[in-house]
């Protein structure tokens, strides 16, 4: 401040000694000479009477300091050059009081912006430089106080910011709004690019989003659009200056996946699961810090983590037991001597008390080999339905009929798809009456069939089974 208060004196001392040695023939206003006037090395205009420019001059610099509240400096050079009278003409007053305006340098006191140590504009006060920065923050904040489990710890800007009170010319300072500009927007840079073969303009700008306009205004030594290989080609492209970083504490829930247990189970075939308890998923309450820049999530760390439920395991069944082995259907030549070893009564089961599916088929299939006789049922020759009452009969369960279209109503109706050993399996035929069997399992089921095979095994997604199949039912859970 006082280096600029010497200035002022140092030029007020000027003018004065200016008045002294100015020689005679411009006080006299000697009309053969002509002057040319300059302010700080800049030729203002031609004067006749350098005194009457010099008042000029003054009267310009106090309206000008009068325009500002703040104080004002302003760095003047004031000098004549004498010149012939014939070669130039007087400049109009009007005209050189606009020239000695402009050309007056009014400084002011100001503060330089600089990010990362490079000064990017000027404003009137700190104020001012703070309120720009404040704004920019603003709509980052707003959005996070919108969210809900959120709380912001902390706004800051990257880089690194600095202010410093200068003195500079006032045509350099800028308003908040034309700050803001820049700040938002970047500054305007080039890179260059080599040219390749089979290269044009309108490629090099769709590739690098801009317009053909901009290569154009960046390369004014292009004529007509023609581009060799080698050229070089400068593309502009903006370069941000700032960065906004935020820290927000965030609250949400996460799930639990829940763990298998799987369990042997020796009353099971193997290669057959079963699900004993379904398994549920947990959830647990997370509380983090996100940390982002210019609103891209950049880092999370996690605070604390509260489990809020517990994941409940799935248990599963696996089976161990081994599967029955299908016997062969027998021939017409073993027919006679089946249906002598069929006089020999198959013994009842011993067990009566908690009866699976799978007893029901491993004794049915007891009986494969053993005659068909409609109307029958056992203990030594069997129709259909016959058949799967007396083998159920043997474990103290009544089907309450022997019919085989009675016994599609006979306990709970199960799909295909979900067949134990021990259901029934139901299905038309060419008589009225239908067609019944025991499931075995692995798309197997013992029945009586006909006189020529008598009971035996089939399997029920073979032949013409598929196409009769009515329905299954299970007696036992």
């Amino acid at each position: 401040m006082k280096s600029f208060k010497y200035l002022l004196c140092t030029g007020l001392l000027f003018l004065i000694i200016f008045s002294l040695v100015v020689p005679t023939t411009i006080l006299a206003n000697d009309p053969s000479s002509l002057y040319t006037m300059y302010i700080n090395g800049q030729e203002i205009g031609i004067v006749r009477f350098p005194a009457r420019a010099l008042a000029i001059y003054d009267r310009i610099e106090k309206g000008l300091r009068g325009r500002f509240d703040e104080e004002v400096f302003i760095d003047f050079d004031v000098y004549f050059k004498e010149i012939a009278a014939g070669s130039r003409q007087v400049t109009n007053e009007s005209i050189l009081a606009k020239a000695i305006e402009k050309a007056i340098d009014v400084r002011v006191n100001a503060y330089a912006v600089s990010i990362n140590g490079t000064k990017v504009f000027y404003v009137d006060s700190l104020q001012d430089a703070e309120w720009i920065f404040q704004e920019i923050k603003a709509p980052y904040i707003k959005k996070i106080e919108e969210k809900e489990d959120t709380q912001l710890e902390d706004v800051t800007i990257k880089e690194e910011i600095t202010y410093d009170e200068v003195v500079v010319s006032q045509s350099d300072i800028m308003t908040r709004e034309e700050a803001m500009e820049i700040l938002l927007n970047g500054t305007e840079g080039y890179k260059e690019y080599e040219v390749q073969k089979g290269d044009s303009l309108w490629d090099i700008a769709h590739r690098n989003g801009v317009s053909i306009s901009d290569l154009q205004r960046a390369n004014p030594e292009i004529e007509n659009d023609i581009i060799q290989p080698g050229d070089i080609i400068k593309i502009g492209q903006q370069e941000k200056l700032l960065t906004v970083l935020t820290k927000e504490q965030t609250e949400y829930t996460k799930e639990i996946p829940f763990e298998t247990e799987v369990k042997e189970d020796k009353n099971l075939e193997k290669g057959k699961t079963k699900v004993i308890q379904e398994g549920e998923k947990g959830e647990k309450k997370i509380t983090a810090l996100v940390t982002r820049e210019d609103g891209q999530e950049t880092a999370r760390e996690i605070i604390s983590e509260e489990v809020v439920k517990e994941p409940v395991k799935r248990i599963e069944a696996k089976g161990t037991k081994e599967k029955p082995r299908p016997q062969p259907t027998p021939s017409r030549s073993s027919n006679k001597s089946s249906s002598k070893s069929s006089s020999k009564k198959v013994p009842a089961p011993s067990k009566k008390g908690n009866v699976t599916g799978s007893d029901i088929a491993n004794y049915a299939l007891k009986f494969v080999g053993y005659p068909y006789k409609w109307g029958t049922a056992g203990p030594n020759t069997f129709d259909c339905s016959g058949f799967t009452y007396y083998v159920y009969k043997q474990f103290g369960i009544d089907l309450g009929t022997t019919g085989s279209v009675a016994q599609r109503k006979v306990g709970r109706k199960v799909s295909k798809s979900e067949l134990k050993p021990g259901d029934i399996v139901c299905f038309t035929s060419p008589s009225a009456s239908g067609h019944v069997g025991i499931y075995i399992g692995n798309g197997n089921m013992v029945h009586a069939s006909g006189k020529k095979s008598g009971v035996k095994i089939s399997n029920i997604n073979s032949g013409s089974y598929p196409k009769r199949y009515v329905t299954s039912r299970r007696i036992i859970d």
